[in-house]
C-alpha cells in the first residue's frame, strides 16, 4: 500500500484486505455466465476536450475548492454522468473519456474517481469492474492507478473493505477487469492517482456473473493442527459438489503456488492435509451442479498457531524447575502459567477469585495516584499488560492502570469510537474494537453448577468531545461481564453469557450476577462499555456451589512475553501437598492488510499438564476462611495501624490473605 493511500484511509474505519489476483483481461470468468450489469458510463456527456489534449479548464464537478467528504463522493455533475452520484478531484473531460491530472504534492489530494453507490451484494458479493486505460506516457517503476472499495451502509462511518493498484498500465490501450469478493448492498469504488502520472480512462462498467448456481459463503475454517484443517461453507442451491482450492500466500494478500487443487466434496465441510505448520495459506470454494462451476467464492485467509505442549518437567527439592516446549512456528513469544488445585472439603459455596486489588501494580511495579472524577484529562493508560500483585496471578488488562487506592482503571475511551466505526477486519472478520477490559486467566469451572460474580464498579459520566452536530453529548459508562470460553472446533475465545450493569452517576456500585453453568477453559471479562471514559473495578468475587473432593485449579504463576521456549519456575513452599500442574499458550501478530493494522493472536491454551501430584489433601477453602483471624492493619499508604480507621483499611489475616475494608 503506497503511503499516499495510507494517508486517504487515516479516516476511516474498518479494515480492507488487498484484492488477491484481482485483475484478469477476461469478459466473464465462466463462459456460460450471464453478465448482469450494475453501473455502466461511456463518459460520452463529457465531451470538451480531446484524447490527445484534455481540457484543464473544465471544472466537470458542481462544487469548488479543496475535497471534503461531501466533494469527495458525489460531486460530479449529473448532466455529465449517465447516473448521478459520481464523485471527482483533478479530473477532467477529454473527448469522450475522463483524465487524470495529479499536480499536488499533498497525496490526500490526489487526483481521485469514484462511482456513486451500487448493490454489490448478489452472488455473495463477488462482482467485476472493468475499463480501458492508458498512460499518457510509459512510466516503467509505475505502480498503477490505486482503487479501494468501501461498505457504505453506514454513511457517516465507511468501511474500506479491499484495495490494490492497477497493474501493468502503459501507454497503450487495455482493458482491465478487476474482481471484488466483499460486496455489500451500498459499495462504492474509489480510484486514485497518486503519483503524478497522467491517466486516461473510458468504458466503465461493474457487473456481477449470473451462474447457474452461485458462489459459496465460506465460513470459519474448524480443526486447525498445523498440517491440517477443516474448511467449511454454506450450502449452495443447485449445488451437487463443490471444490476447494489452497495456495501458498503472504501477510499482504498475495496468492502464490497453489498447493491443494480442485479437492472434490459432495459435503459443505471437508479435511486439508498434508499443509506445513508456520505457512499462511489463502483457500478460497467452488460450487458446481455437475455441469457448471459458480465463481470462486472470496480467499480466506489461513493463519493459524499451533498450541505448545509443554514437556515433562523435573522439580528439584526446593521447588525449582524449567519447563521446556518445542518451538512453534511463526510464534513471537509466548505466555507460561502454573496452577495449583484447591479441593472443596465439603459440599457448599467454593470462592473460586477473591480480588480487593489492594496490593495491585503493573509488571514494573508502579501505579498511579488516581482516583474516581480525579483522573488526569489526558489519561496514558497501558494499552495492555498482565497486572502484579493480585491475589490470583496470569490475569490480563487492556487500557488500564494501577491505582494506589487499590482498585483498577480500564479507560473505554477509544472502545466506545470503534464500536461506532464498527471496527474489524474485513478479511477475516476478526473483531478489532479496542476493548478497555480486565480478565482473569483461563480457567476449568465446573460445569454443574452456576457461576456467581460479586464486584464493586465505578463509572464516570463523560461527554463524547467528538460529537459536535449534536452539542456534545454525554454518557454514563456501564459495564459487561461475560464469560469466554475457548471453543475447540474454531480456535477462537467465544463469549458464552454476558450481563450487563448499569451504573449510578460517578459513584461506587456493588453488583452481582449468577452465569447459569461454568465452561472448561473460560475466563471472566469485565468490560467498560456505553461511555468514552473510565471505569473502575474493585473487590472482584467469584464463586461456585462444588460438591466434596470437586477441585479448582487457580492460577499461581504468569510468565508472559517468552522470548524462547523456555520458563524458570521455584514453586511456593508448600506445593508438596497440592496438584500442580503448566500450560503454554503461543502469541504472534496478525497484520490486517489495511493500514499495516496489527493485533495478537493467540494458539489455543494446551491441556493443563499434571506435573506433580499432591501428597497431602488441601483443606477446605470455607473453613480455613473462617479460621483466618486478623493480624494486622494499614492505611492505604502503608502506615500500621493501632484501630480501624476512617476510610479504606487494608486488613492482613493471618491465613496471609488481604483484605480492604471501608470503615465508615
Amino acid at each position: 500500500m503506497t503511503a499516499a493511500l495510507a494517508v486517504l484511509l487515516a479516516a476511516p474505519t474498518a479494515v480492507a484486505t488487498q484484492t488477491a489476483n484481482a485483475q484478469t483481461v477476461q469478459e466473464a470468468a465462466k463462459a456460460n455466465a450471464q453478465q448482469m450489469i450494475i453501473l455502466s458510463e461511456d463518459f460520452s456527456k463529457m465531451t470538451s476536450g480531446s484524447e490527445s489534449n484534455p481540457d484543464l479548464s473544465f471544472n466537470i464537478n458542481t462544487c469548488t475548492g479543496m475535497p471534503s467528504n461531501d466533494i469527495f463522493y458525489s460531486c460530479v455533475n449529473p448532466d455529465y454522468t449517465q447516473t448521478p452520484g459520481w464523485g471527482s478531484y483533478q479530473v477532467y473531460p477529454a473527448g469522450g473519456m475522463i483524465y487524470f491530472n495529479n499536480t499536488r504534492a499533498d497525496d490526500y489530494y490526489a487526483a481521485h474517481f469514484n462511482t456513486p453507490v451500487f448493490d454489490a451484494s448478489a452472488d455473495n458479493g463477488i462482482y467485476f469492474v472493468s475499463f480501458r486505460a492508458r498512460l499518457i506516457n510509459n512510466a516503467p517503476d509505475y505502480a498503477g492507478l490505486g482503487y479501494t472499495t468501501q461498505d457504505v451502509t453506514d454513511p457517516k462511518n465507511p468501511a474500506y473493505t479491499e484495495y490494490g493498484n492497477v497493474k501493468n498500465m502503459t501507454s497503450e490501450w487495455k482493458k482491465f477487469t478487476l474482481r471484488f469478493a466483499q460486496g455489500k448492498k451500498a459499495t462504492r469504488v474509489i480510484f486514485r492517482e497518486e503519483d503524478g502520472v497522467k491517466v486516461l480512462l473510458d468504458d466503465f462498467k461493474v457487473y456481477y456473473e449470473k451462474t447457474a448456481v452461485g458462489s459459496p459463503n465460506v465460513l470459519r475454517h474448524l480443526f486447525y493442527t498445523g498440517t491440517s484443517f477443516r474448511p467449511r461453507w454454506n450450502k449452495v442451491e443447485g449445488a451437487t459438489k463443490y471444490y476447494v482450492n489452497v495456495y501458498k500466500s503472504d501477510e499482504e494478500g498475495n496468492i502464490g503456488e497453489q498447493v491443494v487443487t480442485d479437492l472434490e466434496t459432495t459435503d459443505t465441510i471437508c479435511t486439508v492435509r498434508n499443509i506445513v505448520p508456520g505457512v499462511i495459506y489463502r483457500y478460497n470454494v467452488t460450487a458446481s451442479d455437475g455441469t457448471s462451476k459458480s465463481q470462486p467464492s472470496r480467499y480466506v485467509v489461513l493463519n493459524e498457531l499451533q498450541s505448545p505442549t509443554p514437556d515433562d518437567v523435573e522439580i528439584a527439592a526446593d521447588g525449582s524447575y524449567t519447563a521446556t516446549w518445542e518451538k512453534i512456528p511463526n510464534a513471537l513469544f509466548y505466555n507460561y502459567y502454573v496452577y495449583e488445585d484447591r479441593i472443596a472439603e465439603n459440599d457448599g459455596e467454593f470462592t473460586l477469585i477473591d480480588e480487593d486489588f489492594s496490593s495491585v501494580t503493573d509488571a514494573g511495579g508502579s501505579k498511579m495516584d488516581w482516583t474516581p472524577g480525579n483522573e488526569p484529562k489526558d489519561i496514558q493508560t497501558q494499552a495492555k499488560g498482565y497486572p502484579k500483585g493480585t491475589n490470583m496471578n496470569g490475569c490480563f488488562a487492556t487500557y488500564w492502570a494501577p491505582l494506589t487506592g487499590g482498585y483498577v482503571m480500564v479507560d473505554g475511551w477509544n472502545y466506545f469510537y470503534d464500536v461506532v466505526k464498527n471496527v474489524q477486519d474485513a478479511e477475516t472478520g476478526e473483531d478489532l474494537k479496542r476493548y478497555a477490559k480486565f480478565e482473569t486467566p483461563v480457567l476449568n469451572f465446573s460445569a454443574d453448577s452456576s457461576v456467581k460474580l460479586n464486584v464493586s464498579l465505578w463509572g464516570d459520566y463523560a461527554s463524547d468531545d467528538l460529537d459536535k452536530e449534536h452539542n456534545y453529548p454525554e454518557y454514563q459508562v456501564n459495564a459487561i461481564a461475560a464469560i469466554v470460553a475457548f471453543n475447540p472446533e474454531t480456535g477462537l475465545y467465544e463469549e458464552v453469557e454476558r450481563k450487563h450493569f448499569d451504573l449510578d452517576k460517578k459513584a461506587w456500585k456493588n453488583v452481582e450476577c449468577e452465569f447459569s453453568k461454568g465452561y472448561e477453559d473460560a475466563k471472566i471479562v469485565i468490560y467498560a462499555t456505553d461511555g468514552p471514559s473510565v471505569l473502575y473495578i474493585d473487590n472482584l468475587k467469584v464463586t461456585q456451589q462444588l460438591k466434596k473432593g470437586d477441585a479448582f485449579a487457580t492460577c499461581i504463576e504468569c510468565q508472559p512475553g517468552l522470548v524462547d521456549a523456555k520458563a524458570s519456575v521455584t514453586l511456593p513452599a508448600d506445593y508438596a501437598k497440592k496438584n500442580i500442574y503448566q500450560r503454554v499458550v503461543a502469541v504472534n501478530n496478525h497484520k490486517s492488510l489495511f493500514l499495516n493494522l496489527e493485533y495478537n493472536w493467540y494458539s489455543g491454551p494446551s491441556e493443563l499438564q499434571l506435573i506433580h501430584e499432591a501428597s497431602e489433601t488441601a483443606i477446605n477453602d470455607a473453613a480455613a476462611d473462617a479460621a483466618a483471624v486478623e493480624v494486622a492493619r494499614y492505611a492505604v499508604d502503608g502506615t500500621q495501624l493501632a484501630a480501624p480507621q476512617k476510610g479504606v483499611n487494608i486488613v492482613r489475616m493471618s491465613d496471609g490473605t488481604t483484605r480492604k475494608v471501608v470503615v465508615k
